[in-house]
Formats: structure tokens, C-alpha cells, sequence
């Protein structure tokens, strides 16, 4: 048995240190519970009286806005946020309706005071009132609209909502009141004048009455004297009338005098103008027959030199037979063709080529076709100069290319010589919808080809002049028109005054030539396929605005 009764002792001391364990962690978590739930309440209470507290700034940051509003010393962002946050029957709506209470109980004395003075003034004064007086009158009426604008400058709406606040605080109507008391102060010394003026006029009323008495007696005299005096009227009338007779009897004459003179006049006007037409129509004839014989010439020209040989290791070097003893420049182009052309004529480069039509599509085009065309880079002596196959010149490189012995033709420039041109129209020569006349006029120039005018668009006139020295007019683009373009008036000017100019220098014997024609008889590189709409493009800047923007630099000469 006593074995049995040890054998228990360490379980009964396990199971009692398992109850007191048990029991002393249930205590622990019951007051760590109970310690948490007390800060949880405490962190809910400051919350709310933080929340509490922003409210008050909120609100009192309100009402600060609207303080410094009323007196017209608002920050930058108070009227936007008063206007973002006012609704109806708020506190923003009570602050002011309370600051508007008090002004309009403070005011109300002062007010009727003014009222009633205004009233009195008007009523004593209005039926003589000077110009003072009235400026007198309208400063206190603008006292009183003053202020009532005071008191009703910034108002609460009929649902309870302030309205939007005006421009003008409390310190602005202060300070105008300020300058009120200037104004007062003009107007009682305008009284003083008036009533100075006043006694003047009672001193011109008494002076006045003494010259009414001088007058009276002279009125007596009067009668005969007017009498002598509208005899003596008469008298005169009836002389003037006899003298206007005889004038009238004498003009008349001289009118049917110059009438029958005119009729004569109109007669050889007729006449002359009938000659004056036969002799334009054989003018005309005349032009017409010079223009064919200068297009023949124009069109069978002679060449200038020749390609001697192409430089062998370069890419499209030649020499050519042309030197300083002939005048050519580095920049002179000259147009390619074979040694046969002078025999089978222009006919036989014509091709016919298909270029862009504008719409999409493409349309066939005669066009005069040389082998290439070359300029000149350096003049080496007095007979040879060394020259570049422009590129892109060369329709058919392989088959008809520039080689030896081809001939060289520029369409104005000879030995020493080059003819005298003058320019009209729009020349886009690279087809990127911009007018290139200044580079051209730059490029021939720079050729030795003298350039006499060119015809400013934008003016509508010509920079430099047409003269007996001027063999050719070079027509670039006309604007392209359309029955329904936007700009069509504007074009139809434009080409009328292209026209106009053209016709012009024809009339001084001046011939006038296609630029296609022109620089592909001279070698001058230009691009053919340009479409209708580049050239409104290019045309668009000299559209309306006539006469307005910078003036094209003139050539050199």
C-alpha cells in the first residue's frame, strides 16, 4: 500500500501545477484584454476631437476668407474657394447677412442725413441750376448711390446663399468716400462762382435797361432810312437783272459755239480712233510675223561647242571645247544633242512621256528630249573647261547617253554673248510646291545670263524693266483654275495681271517663250511631272493681301 501511495504524489504535484498555470495565464489575458480595449476607446476619443478640431480651423480659416473678402483684401484663391463652398443657409450666408445688419445700422443715420440735404439742394436750386450747380447735384447723387453700394455690395440671395462677392471690398468704398470730400469741396466753390456770377449778371440786367432806352429812340429813326436804303436795293436788283440778260444772250451764244465745236471734235475723235484701230491690227500682224521668225529662230538655233571627251577614271566629268577666250563661267549649263540634230531638227527629240496628271493619274505629254545636260565646274584654259553631266539629265544613260563629239546648245547665251531675259509666272523647278523664281534669277545670273526683270507676284509689277535689250519673256506656271475652286476670283486676277504684263513687253517687240522650251534649250535642270496641285500650292502665298509682305530683292545686273 505504500508503495502504491507514492507512486501518485508526482501526479497530483503535475496536475496542480497545471491548475495554478492555468489560472495565472487566464489572469494575464484578461488584463492584457482589458488594457488594449482601454487604449482602442482612448484612440476613438482622440479621433473624434481631432476631427472636431480641424472642423473648427475649417470653419474659422470660412470665416477669414470672408472677413478679408468684405474688406477688400482677398488672397488670391479666397474668392474661388467662398464661391466653391457657400451653400444655402450656411454659416458663410449668416456671416455676411450679420456684417450687412450691422454696416446698414451703423449707415442708416448718416444716409438719411445725406438723403435729406441731396433733396433740399435739388428742390431750392433745380429751376436755376448753372453747369456748377449740376455738377454740384450729381456728386451727391453719386454720394447716395455710393452708399447704398456700400450696403448692398455683398448680399445673401432669397434661397439663403451668398451671392457672388464684388470686386470692390469695404476699403474701396472707404477710400472713395475720401475722394468724395474733394469732389464736396470742388462744389461749394462752384456755389461761390455761381453766386459772383450772379451779381454780375444783375449788373448787365441794370446796363441792359439803359441800352433799351438808347435803342428805343433809334428804332424812331429807323423807317426812313430803311426806306432810302431798299430803294437803293431795288434800284441795283433791276441793273443786275438787265446785266444777267445780256451775260445769258451771250453765253447762250458761246454754248452753241461749243457745241458745234465738239461735234467737230467727237467727229475726228471717231476717226482717228478707227485709224488708230487699222494701225493696231497691222501692228498686231507685224508682232505676229516677228514672233514666228524669232521662234523659228529660237526653236534652230546653233550649237556652241562640243563634248570633246569623257574623262576617263571620273563618274560624268567631260571636257568640252569651250574656254575663257568665250566667256563661260563655272554655273553655265549648256543642253546635250547628238552631232545629227542640226540635219533632222527638233522634231526628232520630241517624245511623247507620261507624267502625273494631279488626279491620280497620268497623262501623256509631248516633250522636246535632249541627251543630258551638263554644267561647268571649272574653265581650265582658253579653249577647254571641264564640265558634269547634271544628274538625272540623261533620259536613256545606256542607249543615248552624252559621249564624244555631241553637240552643246544653250537657247541664250553665244560666244561672249548672252541674250537679255525678263521673267513672269511661278517656276516651282523642283516640284515641292514653292515658287523658286529667286534661286533661278540666282542661277542665271550666276551664268552670265543677264536677267532684266522678273514680274513680282505679290506686287503685281515688275522689279527691274523691260527694255529694247530684253529678247526674251520666259513664262513660268499660270495658276491653275477650276470651276469650283475657293480661290477662283483671286486667280483669275492674278493671271489677268501675268497677262496684262506678257502683252506688255510684247507691244515693245519682246518675245515671249514656254520656261520648258527655254531651259531645255539651255540645259537648265528642272523637273517636268510638277502636278496641278503644287502649283496652287506654290501659287497660294500671292492669293489676297495684294501688295502687302517683302518685296523680292531686284537682280543684279
Amino acid at each position: 500500500m505504500a508503495k502504491s501511495k507514492e507512486t501518485n504524489v508526482p501526479l497530483i504535484s503535475a496536475l496542480v501545477f497545471f491548475v495554478l498555470t492555468t489560472i495565472a495565464f487566464g489572469v494575464m489575458w484578461y488584463l492584457s484584454f482589458s488594457e488594449m480595449e482601454t487604449h482602442v476607446n482612448a484612440k476613438k476619443t482622440a479621433e473624434k476631437d481631432l476631427a472636431g478640431v480641424r472642423t473648427a480651423k475649417d470653419e474659422a480659416e470660412r470665416l477669414a476668407r470672408v472677413y478679408r473678402i468684405y474688406l477688400g483684401a482677398a488672397k488670391d484663391d479666397d474668392v474661388t474657394a467662398i464661391e466653391a463652398e457657400s451653400k444655402a443657409g450656411d454659416k458663410i450666408a449668416g456671416e455676411i447677412k450679420q456684417l450687412n445688419d450691422a454696416m446698414a445700422s451703423k449707415m442708416a443715420t448718416s444716409v438719411d442725413r445725406e438723403q435729406k440735404e441731396a433733396k433740399e439742394f435739388v428742390d431750392k436750386k433745380l429751376p436755376t441750376m448753372t453747369e456748377a450747380a449740376l455738377r454740384e447735384y450729381v456728386t451727391a447723387e453719386k454720394l447716395n448711390d455710393s452708399i447704398t453700394k456700400l450696403l448692398t455690395f455683398w448680399q445673401v440671395d432669397a434661397n439663403g446663399k451668398a451671392n457672388k462677392p464684388s470686386s470692390q471690398g469695404l476699403m474701396d468704398q472707404v477710400a472713395y468716400f475720401k475722394n468724395g470730400d474733394a469732389a464736396y469741396t470742388a462744389a461749394a466753390k462752384e456755389r461761390d462762382n455761381y453766386r459772383a456770377q450772379v451779381a454780375l449778371l444783375a449788373a448787365d440786367a441794370k446796363a441792359l435797361k439803359a441800352v433799351a432806352g438808347q435803342f428805343k429812340s433809334e428804332i424812331d429813326k429807323l423807317p426812313a432810312e430803311v426806306k432810302s436804303k431798299i430803294d437803293a436795293v431795288v434800284t441795283g436788283f433791276d441793273k443786275r437783272t438787265a446785266d444777267y440778260v445780256k451775260a445769258e444772250a451771250a453765253a447762250g451764244k458761246s454754248l452753241t459755239e461749243a457745241k458745234d465745236e465738239l461735234d467737230k471734235v467727237k467727229r475726228d475723235l471717231f476717226q482717228a480712233q478707227k485709224r488708230v484701230d487699222v494701225l493696231t491690227t497691222d501692228n498686231q500682224k507685224l508682232f505676229a510675223e516677228k514672233s514666228k521668225s524669232e521662234r523659228e529662230t529660237f526653236t534652230f538655233d546653233e550649237p556652241q561647242g562640243k563634248i570633246l571627251r569623257k574623262v576617263p577614271g571620273t563618274e560624268g566629268v567631260v571636257e568640252i571645247n569651250l574656254g575663257s577666250a568665250a566667256g563661260v563661267r563655272p554655273g553655265l549649263t549648256f543642253t546635250v544633242l547628238p552631232t545629227d540634230f542640226p540635219e533632222k531638227g527638233r522634231q526628232s527629240r520630241v517624245r511623247v512621256l507620261r507624267v502625273p496628271d494631279g488626279k491620280g493619274g497620268y497623262k501623256s505629254v509631248e516633250t522636246f528630249v535632249p541627251k543630258g545636260s551638263i554644267e561647268i565646274y571649272e574653265v581650265v584654259n582658253e579653249r577647254l573647261s571641264l564640265a558634269r553631266i547634271q544628274s538625272g539629265s540623261e533620259l536613256d544613260p545606256i542607249r543615248d547617253g552624252v559621249t564624244s563629239g555631241d553637240l552643246l546648245y544653250n537657247s541664250v547665251w553665244r560666244k561672249g554673248v548672252a541674250d537679255h531675259i525678263a521673267l513672269v509666272g511661278i517656276f516651282d523647278v523642283n516640284g515641292d510646291g514653292t515658287d523658286d523664281i529667286e534661286s533661278v534669277v540666282r542661277d542665271l545670273t550666276k551664268m552670265g545670263i543677264p536677267v532684266d526683270a522678273y514680274f513680282d507676284m505679290k506686287k503685281r509689277a515688275w522689279v527691274g524693266q523691260v527694255t529694247e535689250r530684253t529678247r526674251y519673256i520666259v513664262e513660268g506656271y499660270f495658276p491653275i483654275n477650276a470651276a469650283l475652286d475657293a480661290n477662283r476670283e483671286d486667280k483669275t486676277k492674278l493671271s489677268e495681271a501675268m497677262s496684262k504684263a506678257i502683252n506688255d513687253a510684247k507691244q515693245k517687240g519682246v518675245n515671249s517663250v514656254n520656261f520648258r522650251d527655254f531651259f531645255g534649250r539651255m540645259g537648265y535642270k528642272f523637273r517636268l511631272d510638277v502636278t496641278d496641285d503644287k502649283i496652287n500650292q506654290a501659287t497660294v502665298p500671292y492669293l489676297g493681301n495684294v501688295g502687302v509682305g517683302m518685296p523680292l530683292t531686284p537682280p543684279e545686273k
